[in-house]
């Protein structure tokens, strides 16, 4: 897959589902199954305290740029959006970076190998653009999952504010 095609990556269909970029105007459905995998997924591992901030925040306009900017996909099963993964690829001191910011699914299509293929295609991104490094934040949740993938603790774990409460992360990285 070339450059120039990867960029314009629309859709993959897959047996179960499709994955494919986001389109203007699917914040809401986002913001909607990223709210539900934090409040009935990683609810699970990080507790009600740390969900109430995390898993309870307003939509506002966060992905509005990130879907412009063909940085976001999404999981379509069913013809709702049931989960996403956003990546986003930079500069930083003449070195191209990329930081995965979420990769999040709602309990029925857990299982599916949708979080597999969707890490694979961002992975590929990340590669094709030329970056030597993706760093993210894992939740508690995910820390396992990214581990597979050769991503390794790039500190210890701590703790950030989302939504006024503390949450739980993991700093990771992988170097090509």
């Amino acid at each position: 897959m070339s450059d120039e095609d990867f960029w314009f990556f629309e859709e993959e269909v897959m047996p179960n589902g499709i994955i494919r970029l986001a389109k203007p105007g699917e914040d809401s459905a986002i913001h909607a199954a990223h709210m539900r995998s934090i409040r009935e997924i990683c609810v699970n591992d990080h507790g009600e305290e740390e969900i109430r901030g995390w898993g309870f925040r307003e939509l506002g306009n966060r992905w509005v740029d990130a879907i412009q900017r063909k940085e976001v996909w999404v999981i379509e099963d069913d013809g709702s959006i049931k989960g996403f993964g956003y990546i986003r690829i930079f500069e930083e001191n003449g070195t191209t970076k990329a930081h995965l910011h979420a990769l999040y699914l709602t309990p029925e299509i857990i299982g599916k190998k949708f979080a597999t293929r969707l890490m694979g295609l961002m992975l590929e991104k990340a590669k094709i653009s030329g970056a030597k490094e993706i760093a993210l934040d894992s939740s508690i949740t995910a820390h396992s999952f990214y581990k597979r993938f050769g991503f390794v603790d790039s500190g210890p774990m701590r703790q950030v504010d989302i939504g006024g409460y503390p949450v739980t992360s993991y700093p990771m990285c992988l170097e090509f």
